[in-house]
């Protein structure tokens, strides 16, 4: 018997799906309940139960969180919500929050500061491009250069702009309107947060851009890595894409392991340039949006996880994808009520 906790999953019910086959794929019995802030959130006509959360920055969030993992008996629990997850990884670790997948507080330092992770990818000899404060860009920087700007906390794209001759200096003025602090809290109206010093510039890098799935057991050891080719995006997420064989980002996947330590999946933006050389652009410490490209060429992430929590080895086909398989995404609509 296991029962699953999937928390901020309201738009994305194929998780919910997916995890229940693992239940099954495992020869397990057991609930997946859904949790999100929104009563009317899709994912509850998947789950055996739904839950309305409160937000994260509530006061009651924590001992929401700690009845729902005790009254139902939750064995594995896993978020896709950025902010969520900060706050999972500054839980204390004991056994009340044993069942939460996430990072050390030290790891989601990193990842929630883009500047800060740009710095120890290359101390950890992995390729990123040149990056700058908002704040901070070099005065002979060439102002017809191809830049890009992002929330240096950024999540949901806030704070993307794309320059191409000259205009950087209103990319940055127009990223400081929606890109946020570090506790989500909107730049602006902070009047102890310089607003550009939470927008990063970076160089531009021309190619074929990847998502890149690096996958690790529960205790954080390395398990795989699943690539795809990205065909086009759609509102700051992987729309379409096309699976790819992994051998050439192994390597790099194997670095980000050592160098950005995690239980579970992480989901990697990776450009590789006409040389071939490959830069990492973005880190998000959850299953991303282009996750689903790969279980649909074959992988079973959600089955991995739970075979690990159960104490099982999971089945080497559900850590690969086959190559050349191109999916996309849909429109669909479901009854909640």
């Amino acid at each position: 018997m296991m029962n699953i906790l999937l928390s901020s999953v309201g738009r994305r019910p194929y998780l919910v799906r997916w995890f229940r086959e693992a239940l099954a794929a495992n020869g397990l019995t057991g609930r997946v309940i859904a949790a999100d802030l929104d009563h009317l959130s899709p994912a509850q006509a998947f789950s055996d139960e739904f839950l309305v959360a409160p937000r994260v920055d509530d006061p009651s969030y924590r001992d929401w969180l700690g009845e729902v993992l005790k009254d139902n008996e939750i064995s594995l629990a896993v978020s896709i919500n950025d902010f969520e997850l900060s706050e999972w990884a500054h839980l204390p670790y004991t056994a009340q929050w044993q069942p939460l997948v996430r990072v050390s507080p030290a790891t989601q330092a990193l990842v929630e500061d883009k500047l800060v992770m740009c710095g120890a990818l290359e101390d950890a000899g992995i390729t990123t491009p040149a990056t700058w404060l908002g704040n901070g860009v070099p005065a002979d920087l060439e102002p017809a250069g191809r830049f890009i700007t992002k929330g240096r906390y950024g999540s949901a794209s806030r704070g993307l702009r794309f320059t191409d001759g000259g205009n950087l200096e209103d990319a940055i003025a127009s990223a400081t309107l929606e890109v946020t602090t570090r506790q989500g809290n909107p730049a602006l109206g902070q009047s102890a947060v310089p607003p550009e010093s939470l927008v990063i510039v970076q160089e531009h890098i021309a190619g074929v851009e990847y998502g890149l799935d690096v996958v690790c057991d529960l205790e954080g050891g390395f398990a795989c890595a699943l690539a795809r080719r990205k065909i086009s995006m759609r509102a700051g997420e992987t729309d379409r894409a096309e699976s790819v064989d992994a051998d050439a980002f192994t390597p790099i996947a194997e670095r980000i392991a050592e160098a950005v330590p995690h239980p579970g999946t992480i989901d990697l933006d990776i450009i590789v340039d006409s040389t071939g050389e490959a830069f990492v652009i973005d880190i998000n410490p959850r299953f991303g949006g282009g996750y689903p490209f790969s279980h649909l060429a074959g992988a079973d992430v959600p089955g991995a996880y739970v075979a690990w929590a159960a104490g099982l080895t999971p089945g080497n086909e559900w850590l690969a994808s086959r190559p050349g398989i191109i999916s996309g995404k849909y429109v669909e609509a479901v009854r909640v009520s």
